[in-house]
């Protein structure tokens, strides 16, 4: 399948402004306690092997998804019943998606090349991009009304007004790898904060487009999701490494390993934690603000959970790509 393009990559460090770093050794909560979650619904989809990625509660109420291979957005309610469109644009590959400043859905088109919008009743609009390979991966809600996107191919920061019009931001390197921008989010500082997979970076750019750049510790830590915590700060995953990072708006950097094997995906806030999915151990985590680390299953077999959301319940969802299904957690039942 496609959606691996650009992830887990190894390479070696990039130039960049060094943040203050601190390693915090802790060991993860999974080895004890109930291995799998209680509170668990799992919804399957419709479409076969239709390979749901990212998820995002939604202006109605309801979850929103993308379905990266049968090329389909959907929807689904707290007790499961599922919606799906097509995308107009044959083998588009949506990716991630947010709720816009207009109540519509707004999602990327990684192998479609454009910015596409979808209302709540299933009419779309795309906007291309003007380079072929620009490759959108992660999108936001700027805090100027604007929606905010990672070029992945393209190593540029796209700003996209609600009518259309386009601005891009490269992001400058000197030597390969190229910085291959993935996730985004909008900080509590006002400015774009994102995670650069190939330079091993975090980025933060200002509405205007004023780049700063922050090393990570390892070369092979290719960053990806990135979340605003309830502290204040930027949490982000290290999907090549076993850690979650923690940076603050001034760039200081602590990391935190999630236990042997992790390998954290996707991040994101809910009932006062930050809660990760882990490729590598092929469970839903959850981290406290001091990284203390919980990890429990989801079900049987291998199930590739990717995208992470945080529902209008405060319960948690997940996009679990290989069983074809998305999932809900109510985030009281965890345990820890």
């Amino acid at each position: 399948m496609g959606i691996w393009l650009g992830t887990g990559r190894r390479r070696r460090r990039g130039v960049g402004l060094a943040g203050v770093v601190t390693v915090v050794a802790l060991t993860a909560a999974a080895c004890g306690g109930p291995a799998s979650v209680a509170g668990l619904k799992q919804f399957s989809l419709k479409t076969k092997n239709s390979e749901p990625v990212r998820i995002t509660s939604g202006p109605d109420g309801h979850m929103w998804f993308t379905e990266f291979t049968s090329g389909r957005i959907a929807t689904v309610t707290g007790t499961g019943a599922i919606r799906e469109w097509p995308v107009p644009t044959a083998q588009a590959g949506p990716y991630d998606i947010v709720t816009g400043p207009d109540g519509n859905l707004w999602f990327t088109e990684f192998a479609g090349n454009k910015i596409a919008r979808v209302t709540t009743a299933g009419a779309f609009k795309e906007y291309p991009l003007p380079n072929v390979r620009s490759g959108p991966y992660g999108i936001t809600l700027g805090p100027d009304g604007n929606l905010w996107f990672a070029e992945q191919r393209g190593n540029k920061i796209g700003r996209l007004n609600p009518d259309g019009h386009l601005t891009e931001f490269a992001i400058p390197f000197t030597s390969p790898p190229s910085p291959q921008p993935y996730g985004v989010v909008t900080g509590p500082d006002g400015n774009i904060w994102f995670t650069e997979q190939g330079q091993a970076k975090i980025g933060r750019m200002t509405p205007t487009g004023s780049l700063t750049e922050f090393k990570l510790p390892s070369a092979a830590s290719a960053p990806e999701g990135i979340t605003v915590g309830p502290d204040g700060n930027l949490w982000f995953t290290e999907h090549g490494t076993t850690n979650v990072g923690r940076i603050t708006t001034a760039g200081q950097i602590q990391e935190f390993p999630v236990g042997k094997n992790g390998s954290p995906k996707n991040i994101v806030a809910a009932a006062g934690s930050l809660w990760f999915t882990d490729l590598g151990t092929n469970k839903l985590g959850r981290i406290t603000l001091t990284g203390q680390v919980t990890e429990r299953g989801v079900g049987s077999g291998y199930r590739q959970l990717e995208g992470v959301a945080a529902g209008p319940d405060g319960s948690v969802w997940v996009a679990e790509t290989h069983a074809n299904t998305v999932a809900r957690v109510v985030a009281a039942s965890f345990g820890g």
